[in-house]
Formats: structure tokens, sequence, C-alpha cells
């Protein structure tokens, strides 16, 4: 899959273009806390999500949610707690821009989500 807004560090490291951590492209930010970014969960979602394409799992007022990647090949979509597709998205910055649950759209309620697992 082609991500125009992933970029490298000096490093060498991908990181979120469009979402950069804090110093980035400078490697030594990534030795910083939540790795630039503000917090754990928005560090999740723009780095480990959007740019190394893995699945999130996260309650968001205490219900459960996935957020499918890119990594495994498979569509990219917000499922519910029983697998279903709530939406789907052309790719994962679509799903960082555009995706909402309970009306409200996920860089509004980063901060409100809890239980954030990688896989």
């Amino acid at each position: 899959m082609q991500l125009d807004y992933i970029k490298y560090d000096d490093g060498g490291y991908p990181y979120n273009g469009m979402f950069p951590p804090a110093g980035a492209p400078n490697p030594l930010c990534w030795l910083e806390r939540y790795s630039g970014y503000k917090s754990g969960s928005e560090e999740a979602i723009m780095h480990l999500y959007a740019v190394q394409g893995y699945n999130l799992d996260f309650n968001y007022k205490g219900v459960h949610y996935a957020l499918m990647g890119w990594m495994d090949g498979d569509y990219i979509a917000l499922l519910d707690a029983q697998d279903n597709e709530l939406q789907r998205f052309s790719d994962p910055m679509d799903a960082v821009l555009h995706c909402e649950i309970d009306g409200h759209r996920l860089l509004d309620i980063m901060e409100e989500i809890t239980d954030i697992e990688c896989g």
C-alpha cells in the first residue's frame, strides 16, 4: 500500500509526516516519552496504527472497538465488539481523519480512549 504521508527521519525510521511526533525528523525523538507524541493513545493511533499498520483494540466510554490496520493486508475498518463493520476506509489516514464513534471524530476523542492494545 502506497502511503504518501509516511516520511523517514534522519536515521531512516518511518514516521507520520501529516501528524509528526515532536522533534521529527531527528531520530532522538523516539527516545522521548510516547515517542514524541502527547500521550500513549496518540502514539498508538498516529504511529503504531497509521505508520506501522497494526490493528488497534480499544475502549471508548466502556465500549470495545477495533480499528483494523493495513499490515495483515485486510480491509481497513472500524469494528464493534462483535466484529460488525461500522465504517470502512480507503487507507489508515482516511481512518484517522474520518473515523467516528458515537458521532465524535477519532481525532477529537483520542484522550478519552482507554485500554489500547496493538496487534
